[in-house]
């Protein structure tokens, strides 16, 4: 069965409009719904690559901003992003009008995930976006053709989306919130048939009041699996065994634990990846060749490899797409060498993630100073809900430097983090810190010193008030 139109009176074409499409995952459900044979417009308060060159190379063109005018009754379809609230102007100009108005997860649903037999969710705090580009690629590389759309561009393929097989899909699972309309998790509306879980921690700090709220969620996905599903989880989450004893169907564990069904024993910088030596589920060793690095990423591999052998895939298979992948933009990519200096994008914004993060370069990149620069932008990385943590996170660099809260006007004091703090407690703990007063103060450092053989990692979730473009640029930029 191929792809067909479903959701607007069996129709083969019709119209549809996505309020915030520059989205990582809002441009790619417009370009798939474009491939199918929708017509798409689209609206954002504002672009930046690298979703909007894929929106431009598929002549999805948009007006910025978000105006009334754009929407029409001739609509068949309005889907609405998770960063449109009510009162935007186009959502109550949808209203006004009487068209319906979806969330990504439910769109997603009725015109693609329904038709998969075998759907792959990737869910939990840290990993999804590399572990889904893993496995979305393991099981291309066996000739599998998987449908899947994920948050982050894979180098292995031309965009972050990928229409083939209609009956496997394979798909990050978001924790957040669907649309101002529908506020349980995306993940809820993806009804896995495979779930692989990496985790789970406090994060989303805007819309979860502890911990014990995000568990709630990951509680329910799990309880709604299908009894001939299958859950693949991380062993060395307690928070997860626990709600784990609740599942319906099979779960087969990996990590570092010694109950863990798949064991990692060993991880070895080689190459420019690494080398696992791993105890598998018939307790015989072996090692595994992955182009990752660092531990937290041989665990994603284990995930993958897991879920790989479950659906069929050799041993042989499984270790040659892992060892040809070629890795995710923003995920420990280097986006610029100059002088003697190497620079690294990430999308590290979690403690966890951070100290995982530095903890990894550091061993493949252990001749170099490490230096960390980070933007608190995310809602939860803006807030001092984890000032401590934030404190020990970076402990594998020699030096860090911290941009102004994004935004930090926004937040009232007794919330917002403190960088100024921050850099003082990790002064005690013998690591070279400031709290810079804006982005240009710190790239005229990063250029001032850069003669020196030196690693410097970027930490942000968004375009780090152009900082990226400004190294990506360095030899225009300096007049080299």
């Amino acid at each position: 069965m191929g792809w067909g139109a479903l959701m607007v009176n069996d129709l083969n074409t019709g119209r549809i409009h996505l309020i915030g499409i520059c989205g990582t995952a809002m441009a790619a459900l417009a370009c798939m719904l474009q491939e199918k044979g929708w017509q798409v417009s689209g609206s954002d308060a504002g672009s930046y690559p690298p979703m909007s060159d894929i929106l431009n190379a598929r002549g999805l063109s948009f007006v910025p901003g978000y105006r009334p005018e754009q929407l029409d009754a001739g609509l068949d379809l309005v889907v609405v992003g998770n960063v449109a609230a009510r009162h935007n102007p186009e959502v109550q100009r949808a209203q006004e009008l009487g068209l319906p108005c979806r969330s990504l997860p439910e769109v997603l649903w009725s015109e693609f995930l329904q038709q998969a037999t075998t759907r792959v969710v990737v869910a939990g705090t840290h990993g999804k976006t590399t572990t889904a580009s893993l496995a979305a690629w393991v099981l291309q590389a066996a000739g599998r053709q998987p449908s899947f759309l994920i948050g982050g561009l894979v180098n292995n393929f031309a965009a972050n989306y990928q229409l083939g097989s209609p009956s496997l899909f394979v798909l990050e699972g978001d924790e957040y919130n669907a649309a101002y309309f529908d506020r349980k998790a995306k993940f809820h509306h993806y009804r896995p048939t495979h779930l692989l879980l990496t985790g789970l921690e406090m994060d989303h700090a805007d819309i979860f009041s502890g911990i014990e709220a995000v568990e709630e969620e990951f509680r329910w996905l799990i309880a709604r699996m299908p009894a001939s599903g299958v859950i693949v989880a991380a062993a060395d989450c307690s928070r997860l065994a626990t709600l784990l004893k609740e599942s319906p169907c099979q779960v087969i564990t990996y990590g570092d634990h010694e109950a863990a069904d798949c064991r990692l024993l060993d991880c070895r910088p080689q190459g420019g990846g690494s080398l696992l030596t791993v105890l598998g589920v018939d307790r015989q060793p072996f090692t595994l060749p992955t182009a990752t690095i660092g531990r937290h990423n041989a665990a994603n591999t284990l995930a993958v490899y897991l879920l790989a052998r479950n659906l069929g895939i050799s041993r042989q298979q499984a270790a040659a797409g892992l060892e040809s992948f070629a890795g995710v933009k923003r995920r420990q990519e280097v986006i610029q060498c100059w002088r003697q200096t190497i620079f690294i994008s990430d999308f590290a914004h979690h403690p966890t993630a951070i100290a995982k993060t530095l903890e990894a370069l550091r061993a493949q990149y252990g001749d170099h100073r490490l230096v960390a620069v980070f933007e608190p932008r995310t809602a939860t990385s803006r807030r001092n809900l984890f000032q401590q943590e934030f404190a020990r996170a970076f402990d594998a660099a020699d030096e860090v430097l911290i941009a102004p809260v994004y935004r930090g006007e926004l937040l009232p004091d007794d919330q917002r983090l403190d960088t100024v703090r921050l850099a003082a407690d990790l002064a005690v703990r013998g690591i070279a810190a400031e709290a810079a007063a804006s982005v240009e103060e710190i790239f005229d450092r990063l250029v001032r010193e850069a003669g020196s053989p030196r690693l410097v990692v970027l930490m942000s979730t968004g375009d780090f008030a152009g900082l990226y473009a400004r190294i990506q640029g360095l030899e225009v930029a300096v007049g080299v």
